[in-house]
């Protein structure tokens, strides 16, 4: 079986301070045998991520893979050899086809735009993401029903303990992404995210980004749920 997880970010984000090593403690402590880390807009820290593990000579693979913000919104490029530049839609599609990579639909109804258009060229959509809502996370299982396509289910960790929220496990039946297309996933861990950890990952963002506009906003909506005693609860 694989056990593992798809789509988190590590440090190599702009929203997050998840560090290479702390993530393969993470997989070590949990059996996991396989990790798609898929960083926003770069593909550094997968690769990071493969070459310590190889040097160490752990048995967890490694797929190389990213979270790239398209036109349309994010899409994952997985199983690619180098970055993808180009962003228009159509061009982005055929490059990660070109690698002989898949496309996943992270999200799809949180910053999307042409979701149909999305949802008829990935090779497999997201159904649970554990820094969505309820509804919206519904609406992605009725959006794979209604292009029959492959699903799966993704923690979006920024932070250590947002890992947990989605090790899923399937069956080998082929290499990695043949298996991925083909077996039933099955969530080990279906956990939901607190709110102050998506804001803990904005307040990373202005941090990084250098944008006061943003920290000062995330203050004042982290103070307004506070006293609303939001902070503290699950997506």
């Amino acid at each position: 079986m694989y056990k593992g997880l798809i789509h988190f970010h590590s440090c190599y984000s702009y929203d997050s301070i998840l560090n290479i090593e702390e993530i393969v403690v993470f997989a070590v402590k949990n059996k996991l045998n396989f990790l798609v880390l898929t960083d926003h807009d770069n593909i550094e820290g997968s690769i990071k991520l493969k070459q310590y593990i190889e040097k160490n000579s752990m048995d967890i693979e490694v797929l190389v893979a990213a979270e790239y913000n398209t036109e349309y919104g994010d899409i994952i490029a997985l199983g690619i050899k180098y970055e993808i530049i180009n962003m228009k839609f159509n061009f982005f599609v055929d490059e990660v086809k070109k690698q002989n990579g898949i496309l996943l639909f992270p999200h799809p109804y949180k910053g999307h735009k042409n979701i149909d258009v999305i949802a008829k060229e990935v090779d497999m959509i997201e159904i649970f993401n554990a820094r969505t809502d309820d509804m919206n996370n519904q609406k992605a299982v009725d959006l794979a029903q209604k292009y029959n396509k492959p699903f799966y289910y993704a923690t979006d960790a920024h932070n250590y303990k947002s890992l947990q929220n989605g090790i899923i496990e399937f069956k080998k039946q082929g290499n990695f992404i043949e298996s991925l297309l083909k077996s039933k996933i099955i969530i080990k861990s279906k956990n939901k995210s607190y709110l102050w950890e998506t804001y803990l990952s904005q307040y990373i963002k202005s941090f990084k980004e250098k944008n006061i506009k943003l920290f000062i906003l995330l203050i004042v909506r982290s103070i307004k749920n506070t006293l609303l005693l939001k902070i503290f609860r699950k997506i």
